[in-house]
């Protein structure tokens, strides 16, 4: 087997080049001119197939020479977060409020420099290769978008990456199975009879509504998960009144509910319903339930995930660490509903650097980059090939 890895590492200068750039300049959602323009330019300089999906998504195919075959999709995120960066890096965020805390200014290079090299390579391999550069991962709404617009029709397969932050550049980690948690992000709005704290009788009181929902809420995971699976359910805010005498008319919780099972969620899902309309007719107050942001849990389909990490053991000497996966989520997951999917995390954390992904002060090391570009092309082409 050819080994990918290395003919990525003679282009690691170009790769950090434009990561750099990306970095530099950080975008958010489904809006993203700079980035996809300057996507958008690369693909062109290889001769790539591009289709503009949305407002900022990008579809581009390299097609095989070897004939006909399948199709497997690549996708790389593009979109950064609303937050200051204080990395102290050279080329940090020029753009106020806007910053590249997740990684995927490295997922874009990683995906552009793979195009290239795949189109170098289109003697090597049948079929074809369709690459998914996503906006708005951050926000849960990219993948849809594009699904909605066609970029899986006809792919037979999926591959994904994420910068890790557990292990330092070398080595790549997987788990068959379900990969990175479903998320429900939920925000509870309360709205009772305010009134003189002497005289509780006279309101309808929406603190203690809140109290209510927030220790049956809580309740959820210790009686109604099962204990031997991984399900967490946090709050983040508790909002209510303004004085110690005066009983406000209303309250505001809002927090995330994460689990790998999906029947898990289901029934928790439902028993979140059931809760608020139980503590609504006790407290005699009005409590809204809204979800501003849900995915369902990622699968790395186990049959496909061996078959890849066999093609890279086969091939290299890269370590693949099995048995590692996210308590974090990823819209990644509905192309996983959809098609076999096989989703890595690529081990780049900085020596020294211990902040976590989101943190202001994050890094991620440039060193894991090559290896990325050699997972791409090493799982690509050898898939198309065997299969």
């Amino acid at each position: 087997m050819i080994n990918y890895f290395k003919e990525a590492e003679e282009l690691k200068d170009e790769l950090v080049k434009n990561r750099r750039h990306i970095h530099e300049n950080p975008e958010l959602g489904l809006v993203l001119p700079q980035t996809k323009e300057f996507v958008i330019k690369n693909l062109k300089e290889i001769g790539a197939e591009i289709k503009e999906i949305g407002e900022s998504g990008v579809q581009a195919t390299i097609k095989g020479e070897k004939g006909p075959g399948k199709r497997i999709l690549i996708r790389a995120d593009m979109d950064a977060l609303p937050m200051d960066e204080e990395s102290g890096l050279d080329f940090s965020s020029k753009n106020k409020g806007v910053a590249h805390t997740c990684g995927h200014d490295l997922h874009t290079s990683i995906g552009l420099i793979s195009a290239k090299l795949l189109a170098k390579h289109k003697k090597d391999f049948k079929g074809e290769v369709r690459f998914m550069f996503q906006p708005a991962e951050e926000i849960f709404k990219g993948s849809k978008m594009m699904i909605e617009e066609g970029v899986l029709d006809g792919v037979d397969v999926a591959l994904a990456l994420h910068t890790n932050l557990t292990h330092e550049a070398g080595s790549v980690s997987y788990y068959e199975g379900y990969m990175a948690t479903s998320c429900d992000n939920f925000k509870v709005t309360i709205k009772g009879q305010g009134g003189h704290g002497g005289y509780p009788h006279t309101t309808k009181d929406p603190i203690n509504a809140g109290v209510m929902i927030y220790q049956q809420f809580n309740q959820l995971i210790s009686r109604d998960a099962n204990p031997s699976k991984h399900t967490t359910l946090t709050f983040g805010q508790f909002s209510s009144g303004s004085n110690s005498n005066i009983i406000p008319d209303t309250a505001i919780l809002q927090g995330t509910m994460r689990t790998y099972d999906p029947e898990i969620r289901e029934k928790l899902l439902k028993r979140i319903d059931e809760i608020v309309e139980g503590v609504s007719k006790a407290s005699e107050c009005e409590v809204n339930l809204g979800y501003f942001a849900s995915v369902p849990s990622l699968y790395s389909d186990p049959s496909l995930t061996k078959e890849l990490v066999e093609y890279v053991e086969k091939s290299s000497d890269i370590e693949m660490i099995s048995g590692e996966r996210l308590m974090a989520s990823e819209d990644m997951a509905f192309v996983s509903r959809k098609v076999p999917t096989v989703y890595f995390l690529l081990n780049s954390k900085v020596p020294g650097n211990n902040y976590s992904h989101h943190n202001p002060k994050v890094d991620f090391s440039e060193d894991a980059m090559p290896i990325g570009v050699g997972l791409f092309l090493t799982c690509a082409i050898n898939w198309l090939n065997n299969n």
